[in-house]
């Protein structure tokens, strides 16, 4: 008996896109029952919640350090002396850092926080005098916006309490998370330089063979990707910073090194972080002068034609190959599922989930027989056959 001569066999068994329905309704259905049974898995994010931050950091500070490492190795230094070396400049650049900036920053951030009722009175005022020039809004709907506000924080006097409580709670949470993450890091990042090289081999190790070839392109693409682009955002970051400290303090801007240095983490989101380090400096020299407002837009363009002119090509090395559509996107999403965290680390891991995907795509391209006469098609234009 032939089963090809079915009905059922024609219709479903045999047709491409019930397959494909078939497997993206299963898909669906794996993804409703994780959704069911997520409480199963909150050990596992909260493990990774604890371990994750210091392996994001020594694996930043990996990629950041990893070439100086490789050059050391090529001049003849043993490798397990060129750690040594490096870790010693480090904690000699750190402490250097620490007893040079730190005063500086510390004497600002007090001065801005004594001055904080100040400027914002100073804000007020400004904001008063470009009302009456402008005559944006009438007294009566200032005083109307007064009135809300001051009935909106007397409402919210009783759980400011508790909100401060749990507040503080919350910050004696981050604050040892920080100290393990700064404590522990190091020792990741020691053994990340030491033995990373052996990764490959030991994931490779338990890939099937026919895998394996695939398998350690897609690691190397990835190490490729995410390499370049942290070694070039961190470097174009600290680069900014320095060139706006310096402007800051050569127009004399208050508080100009704390703006600089603001900028550096901010510059690691693409396309919003060099807008968000704008608005600071230019409320500063709004509350200043007029001629310091005008100071402050020389020094971004300074800035930003040296930073797009030179730095930036000189550094950036290799693309991800996002369209600036797909960042936004990302960096929306990633934003709103992990906060500042997601916005910073969104880029590459969605470039590493391409490269997954890109690949899986392959392989089922391969396997599921859906696309044959495209690869025919390709096949046949690559030959130079001429096809019907």
């Amino acid at each position: 008996m032939k089963h090809t001569d079915s009905w059922l066999y024609r219709r479903f068994l045999n047709s491409k896109f019930m397959i494909l329905l078939v497997d993206l309704l299963l898909a669906l259905l794996v993804i409703f029952v994780f959704t069911k049974i997520a409480w199963v898995f909150q050990p596992v994010l909260d493990f990774l919640g604890i371990i994750a931050p210091p392996f994001i950091f020594a694996g930043i500070l990996f990629y950041l350090t990893v070439p100086i490492i490789n050059r050391l190795e090529k001049f003849g230094l043993h490798r397990g002396w060129a750690i040594g070396l490096l870790f010693i400049v480090l904690i000699g650049l750190l402490a250097w850092g620490l007893l040079r900036f730190i005063p500086a920053v510390s004497n600002q951030i007090t001065s801005i926080i004594h001055s904080a009722p100040q400027i914002f009175d100073e804000i007020g005022k400004w904001l008063d005098n470009l009302n009456d020039q402008q005559n944006i809004l009438s007294q009566h709907d200032l005083n109307e916006i007064a009135a809300e506000v001051q009935s909106f924080f007397t409402g919210k006097q009783g759980a400011f309490v508790t909100g401060t409580i749990s507040q503080l709670q919350n910050l004696i949470g981050i604050v040892g998370n920080v100290v393990i993450t700064i404590s522990t890091a190091p020792i990741i990042l020691f053994f990340m330089l030491k033995d990373g090289d052996k990764f490959t081999p030991m994931v490779l190790h338990i890939v099937p063979t026919k895998l394996r070839r695939s398998v350690k392109q897609m690691l190397h693409e990835m190490n490729e990707k995410v390499g370049s682009y942290v070694q070039g955002q961190i470097t174009v970051a600290l680069c900014v910073a320095v060139m706006f400290m310096v402007g800051y303090s050569v127009i004399g801007l208050r508080y100009g090194l704390i703006f600089g240095l603001l900028a550096c983490p901010l510059n690691l989101i693409p396309y919003f972080g060099s807008a968000l380090a704008m608005i600071p400096p230019l409320i500063m020299g709004a509350l200043t002068s007029p001629r310091m407002i005008l100071a402050v837009i020389i020094v971004f363009f300074i800035e930003w034609l040296i930073e797009t002119q030179v730095i930036s090509p000189l550094v950036m090395g290799s693309k991800l190959e996002l369209h600036p559509i797909t960042i936004v996107v990302v960096l929306l999403t990633a934003g709103n599922l992990f906060g500042l965290v997601g916005v910073i680390l969104g880029i590459p891991g969605f470039a590493v989930l391409k490269i997954v995907v890109t690949r899986f795509f392959s392989w089922y391209q391969q396997v599921s027989g859906l696309y044959e006469a495209e690869h025919a098609t390709d096949d046949t234009k690559q030959k130079g056959v001429p096809h019907e």
